[in-house]
């Protein structure tokens, strides 16, 4: 539930009360609205710091209205427990990931599909957009007593190996470390896909019980794993975005109409905010692991065109057992995705046109 802090002034004094926001509660001063958020993740890195400016925006644009109140490292909320969380009220807002809801959230688990769609900024756009404006997945979110606000994305999907994999041919037989549809396209394609953590990808990558690992490039120089896999296979393969920004529905509409504007407002903007740290912070990430750090360093190899539409279309295959999956559940899965990839196109046809907003 949200806090209101009242600012009470009498006697030449100004005193400070937090009282909780209940229904017919009517205070006789200014009050700023407290947006508890649970977040799953450590107060530090690029994710963290972009919630941090879309906390101090919320403050700027409200003219101190609205402040937030994080709770890092799952104090509040587990990654797994954040959905119902929100949903009950434990906290007014939190980082929502679809994969630990996928029958709450199926239409929003869309965003984990392998879709031919790896530029940062289109698939935000195109996956914001669809989030909040399609019906079906408002349909879905009021179900689960949510406001949807924002989005991340993990950025392409790429592969850290200790040998180089050059094709899909040398995809045969080989242990990767892989997860949800992407695991299931490189099995498709040959792999043998293994289940792991992050955490225990870098022994296994360094005893050989594993050749390769899906990844992304900044995960990968956070977990240090360049130290013992010197190839990256650069598939540019879709991206991971069933993860956002969500809100309690209650908490949202306690909101003044003015404040509400201001939520969606910084919201919205905040999509190009996380786009464009994306961007900067994969291409400084690769560049540092090309170069070398401590005397380690990274080939990129790349499938031809020809080898990449079999990656692409054996993708496609996935997001088709996606659509069906959802069809037998009642969601109109066809229409969705129909809708997503339209949205995609007119994103990719805006930044061929005008470019990145930022560099407009």
């Amino acid at each position: 539930m949200l806090k209101k802090t009242l600012l009470l002034a009498g006697a030449g004094l100004a005193l400070a009360a937090t009282l909780s926001l209940a229904p017919g509660l009517a205070p006789r001063a200014e009050a700023a609205t407290v947006i508890r958020y649970a977040d799953y993740g450590p107060n530090r890195g690029s994710r963290a710091e972009a919630l941090q400016w879309w906390a101090d925006q919320l403050k700027q644009r409200s003219g101190g209205d609205l402040s937030v109140e994080f709770h890092w490292g799952g104090a509040l909320l587990s990654g797994k427990a954040t959905l119902n969380g929100l949903s009950t009220g434990v906290a007014d807002a939190g980082t929502v990931i679809g994969f630990f809801t996928p029958s709450e959230l199926r239409g929003y688990n869309l965003g984990d599909l392998p879709v031919d769609n790896s530029d940062e900024w289109v698939g935000l756009r195109a996956f914001y957009d669809l989030s909040k404006h399609n019906a079906a997945m408002k349909k879905e979110f009021d179900k689960a007593n949510v406001a949807y606000l924002s989005n991340f994305t993990t950025g392409p999907i790429q592969l850290i190996c200790t040998k180089a994999v050059k094709s899909v041919a040398d995809l045969s037989g080989l242990k990767i470390r892989a997860s949800g549809p992407y695991g299931k396209a490189l099995a498709a394609l040959g792999a043998d896909v293994q289940r792991m953590s992050q955490a225990d990808v870098y022994p296994a990558l360094d005893s050989g019980v594993i050749t390769c690992n899906q990844n992304y490039f900044y995960a990968m120089k956070a977990y240090k794993q360049y130290e013992v896999a010197s190839y990256v296979t650069e598939l540019d393969w879709g991206q991971n975005m069933s993860f956002g920004i969500f809100m309690n529905k209650d908490s949202y509409a306690a909101l003044s109409e003015k404040d509400r504007k201001v939520v969606d407002a910084v919201s919205s903007d905040f999509v190009d905010h996380m786009a464009q740290v994306m961007i900067d912070e994969l291409a400084a990430d690769r560049a540092a692991m090309v170069k070398g750090i401590d005397g380690k360093a990274i080939t990129i190899e790349k499938f031809s065109e020809a080898d990449r539409a079999k990656v692409v279309a054996d993708g496609k295959t996935q997001v088709d057992g996606w659509v069906k999956a959802a069809s037998d559940a009642g969601l109109d899965g066809a229409a969705l995705l129909a809708d997503y990839e339209a949205k995609i196109k007119a994103y990719a046809a805006e930044k061929a046109a005008k470019g990145y907003p930022w560099a407009r």
